[in-house]
């Protein structure tokens, strides 16, 4: 599926306030302490007597880690009144690097070497147009749920690195130091930034994220689609209706996890119809796999389940399955087929397929019954569908003319191609109306149609009929 990332624009603006913030918080610090006097000074412990508890993260957690931290240090009624995200404090040079935080301090405490310094942050984003500042390694003294002292250390690396944050928690006391962490990975849940939005993996052009790209929700108008009556009914009562009741049912025993399957011919539809769906449940997590991200599917199936309730699209999945005629074996679709047998029957996610050769994936999918709930075939417009697409494609311009020409002459061909048609069709007569101006409303005549539809049943035409999915029309005239 192709979804259009944040304007270039809105990048340049996001990365001058960002710059602007950073600069910000590291302004008016003061005198900078020497770390490790302040650390064990704070913890009321020797360095030989500090435990420490660590966790690896993927690195598109970073925002939400920060998030959870700021916020759990907020919330101690221990603290000062200055909050958490400007408490943060960091060491100078490679020091920050170190393996061991307790080694590294205690070695700063012994020879004094490394000294304080302004926290360094990096840009990561939160949304498909915004972002957020994290510390690149950021040191925050707090207390344990019980009040005992603790300290809390975050390394975010670059994400070119693909090496996973780390969060380090010190304390003098073992348990302090396990329920803190504990604590910090439960609030994560609370404070994601990922709920809600709409994401894909893989690919280029995030910030700071690594695997984890946002982007922007699709918005698609029902009065935009033609399908076949009551087709768009099932589908939304499937997505939305079902969802909605997801307390009653659990209730009643029944699982609340679907699969949805579109299928059709290319041309017909299916990513429109996919769109506008998604902009049913704005709520609702969405993971795109499209491509080369298809083998991404134990991670787009762990973060739906963390970020219910949610929707897995997985566009062109007949792809998937060509893999066993080209090499013999289909481990992306088994793959994919085992996430959704290992979805929680109670976990509100719904996988979204959409497909261009069912019968590539029939067998497969019958050998697992209940992972497909509903399938719906999206397919080629009848005679009254591509005249409401028609009219659709020109409801900007005035319409003079006969369509019913260009209607039977499109009898067999997909969306696609009666949209093609029609914009030749208006640049037809925008080339025949070249005196009229600016806000001037194209007229569509009949010379217009006839015109296009001439063209198109040329000889040289051929190809690009098949090209844009009108190999079955049957010629003019």
């Amino acid at each position: 599926m192709t979804l259009t990332h944040s304007p270039d624009s809105l990048d340049i603006v996001s990365g001058a306030l960002s710059h602007l913030s950073h600069r910000a918080r590291t302004l008016d610090t003061g005198p900078l302490e020497e770390p490790a006097l302040h650390i064990f000074s704070h913890l009321a412990a020797p360095p030989d007597a500090v435990t420490s508890h660590r966790r690896s993260l993927p690195a598109y957690q970073a925002a939400t880690l920060v998030l959870a931290v700021e916020a759990y240090a907020d919330d101690r009624p221990e603290e000062s009144t200055s909050s958490a995200a400007q408490r943060w404090s960091s060491v100078r040079g490679h020091e920050r690097y170190h393996d061991d935080l307790v080694a590294m301090l205690s070695s700063c405490r012994r020879g004094g070497s490394c000294r304080g310094a302004p926290v360094e942050y990096r840009s990561v984003d939160v949304g498909p147009a915004s972002t957020m500042s994290v510390p690149v390694f950021g040191l925050l003294d707090t207390h344990s749920p019980g009040g005992i002292p603790v300290a809390v250390a975050l390394h975010i690396p670059d994400p070119a690195h693909q090496a996973p944050l780390q969060i380090e928690v010190l304390s003098g006391d073992r348990d302090a130091g396990a329920s803190t962490l504990d604590a910090l990975l439960s609030l994560m849940t609370d404070h994601d930034v990922m709920r809600g939005q709409v994401l894909t993996l893989g690919g280029s052009g995030g910030r700071g994220n690594g695997l984890v790209r946002f982007m922007a929700r699709p918005t698609v108008a029902g009065e935009d689609l033609i399908l076949p009556d009551g087709t768009l009914e099932a589908m939304t009562r499937h997505l939305v209706t079902v969802g909605s009741s997801a307390a009653r049912l659990r209730e009643a025993g029944q699982h609340v996890g679907r699969g949805l399957l579109l299928y059709g011919p290319p041309g017909t539809g299916k990513t429109h119809t996919v769109r506008h769906l998604l902009g049913l449940v704005p709520m609702s997590t969405v993971i795109v796999l499209t491509g080369s991200a298809m083998r991404h599917i134990a991670e787009a199936t762990t973060l739906a389940r963390r970020l219910s309730p949610s929707v897995v699209v997985v566009e062109d999945v007949d792809l998937i399955a060509r893999e066993r005629e080209e090499t013999g074996v289909n481990s992306l679709l088994f793959a994919l087929l085992d996430a959704m047998d290992g979805m929680d029957g109670d976990a509100d996610v719904t996988f979204v397929l959409t497909t261009n050769r069912p019968d590539s994936i029939e067998r497969a999918v019958r050998d697992r019954p209940g992972r497909i709930d509903l399938a719906v075939e999206i397919p080629l417009p009848d005679t009254r569908g591509r005249e409401r697409l028609a009219r659709l494609y020109l409801s900007a311009v005035n319409v003079a003319a006969d369509l019913t020409p260009l209607v039977e002459a499109t009898e067999g061909g997909t969306a696609s191609y009666v949209r093609e048609l029609v914009r030749r069709t208006v640049v037809a007569a925008i080339e025949r109306d070249d005196h009229g101006a600016d806000g001037h409303t194209t007229v569509i005549t009949d010379d217009d149609v006839a015109a296009v539809l001439t063209a198109c049943v040329d000889e040289r035409q051929r190809l690009t009929r098949s090209l844009l999915g009108g190999s079955g029309v049957r010629p003019a005239g």
